[in-house]
């Protein structure tokens, strides 16, 4: 098989394989490669792969997508190899959600901390290190990036077990940094920025124009238009977004990516105005918003499939969204390949003291520089003394967490669970994970 080639393995992704393909057959870099595409659902693959054709065919792209079923036929030669799987599909994360639920604990995302992430985390775990097995086997030299949630765990998991020289990649620090600057009025090009922590609670360190600081008019904006507990409810960032405010007058920095997103690494953001257990259809600080945003997003996995078989079929447009997840990956693959130095606002890699005061084998999120010597995470010093032990708790939590997946501990679970901030006590750890068990089924049963 060609060394030329990319895998993606989870390629029933809705949203992400369509943009890779479409990125991909937008860079001239990798005319002549060869895209496998690998899902356990034989169908999705293949429909994906004719996707892939006809957006190469319209953007008159010299590449091949191949689909398989069995991961050890894509892999052999493989230099690039991406996973975004999603064990137990969109009925799983649904379950993530919903069975902490009925012990009055509401998460805004539950796919990355929180109950649900651990749970997603038991599921995952132990399938992406036998992936990465299958890399080291069959592609050594290949560049692991993996976007599957909960992101830490799952590139913790990859780098301890494994040599495969792997990183994860999210959007969110992008996302929130576009919205900010918009919000400041300040052109996105001119800006610099540099955020440090962990996937999904990342740390603003940074923000300038040239040799202008802009944290002192973020501080400013953010106090004149954010809200507080009694915010209404919304799903768009910005600097109104009460959370992120409220962590910045008690840290004094300000957090990605998102509201949703941070709010879920503190026990009392997601609980009722009276401190109690969560009404999960009335959250305060305007999260109701993004708790509803993403049972939408579970629920609306049918309908982007409908439109993905008339897309294969050629009887609906190519998809014409921008992802810039799938963008950078693109540009990530490209520096790679042609040793081009490129500069990544935000990777997920060990840390071995990058963040000088959090665990040396803690998987963090920094900046990062890509070219002919790989991708090389920057160190960026430590982080003030509050927010290194939030962020150290959170990775003893996420290493426990890891060690339960892959030794199927039923304790460890437990104690991964318990030691979630959302969670209150053993006998409601306990309760979880049973139910859970019950909900997953056979990716579970490892822990009855």
């Amino acid at each position: 098989m060609s060394e030329n080639s990319i895998v993606l393995i989870g390629a029933g992704s809705t949203v992400f394989t369509p943009g890779l393909m479409t990125d991909l057959a937008s860079c001239r870099t990798f005319g002549g490669w060869t895209v496998h595409l690998v899902d356990l659902n034989g169908e999705a693959a293949e429909t994906m792969a004719r996707v892939g054709r006809r957006i190469a065919a319209e953007r008159g792209a010299d590449l091949r997508f191949v689909p398989h079923v069995d991961r050890r036929e894509a892999l052999p030669g493989a230099r690039f190899v991406t996973t975004t799987i999603a064990v137990g599909a969109a009925a799983g994360w649904r379950a993530d959600v919903e069975v902490p639920a009925r012990y009055g604990i509401a998460q805004t995302v539950g796919d990355s901390v929180g109950p649900g992430g651990v749970l997603r985390a038991l599921r995952h775990v132990p399938e992406l290190v036998a992936i990465a097995e299958d890399v080291a086997d069959l592609a050594p030299e290949a560049q692991l990036i993996n976007y599957s949630n909960p992101l830490t765990a799952n590139v913790r998991a990859i780098t301890a077990r494994t040599g495969v020289k792997a990183v994860g990649l999210c959007h969110g620090t992008m996302h929130t940094l576009s919205k900010l600057t918009a919000d400041l009025a300040v052109p996105a090009g001119e800006v610099h920025a540099v955020f440090a922590g962990l996937n999904h609670l990342c740390w603003l360190l940074d923000l300038r124009r040239g040799a202008e600081d802009l944290y002192p008019l973020l501080r400013k904006t953010v106090a004149e238009r954010a809200g507080g507990a009694d915010a209404p409810s919304t799903r768009e960032e910005g600097v109104h977004l009460p959370v992120s405010a409220d962590l910045m007058n008690t840290f004094g920095l300000y957090a990605a990516p998102g509201d949703r997103h941070v709010a879920e690494f503190f026990g009392h953001y997601l609980r009722a105005r009276d401190g109690g257990p969560a009404d999960e259809k009335d959250l305060p600080w305007g999260l109701q918003g993004g708790r509803d945003a993403t049972m939408e997003y579970i629920g609306e996995k049918d309908d982007l499939w409908e439109l993905l078989h008339a897309q294969a079929d050629g009887t609906a447009p190519l998809p014409q969204t921008d992802n810039q997840e799938a963008e950078r990956l693109v540009a990530i693959a490209e520096a790679l390949v042609t040793g081009r130095d490129h500069v990544e606002l935000a990777v997920n890699l060990p840390n071995q003291g990058k963040i000088s005061n959090l665990p040396p084998d803690a998987v963090v999120e920094v900046p990062a520089v890509v070219g002919a010597a790989g991708i090389t995470g920057l160190g960026v010093g430590a982080l003030p003394d509050g927010i290194a032990a939030v962020l150290t708790a959170r990775a003893q939590q996420q290493e426990i967490t890891v060690q339960a997946a892959l030794t199927g501990d039923r304790a460890l679970a437990v104690q991964a669970l318990v030691l979630d901030p959302l969670v209150n006590g053993l006998e409601i750890a306990t309760n979880i994970l049973d139910d859970a068990i019950e909900a997953h089924g056979g990716t579970m049963e490892r822990f009855a």
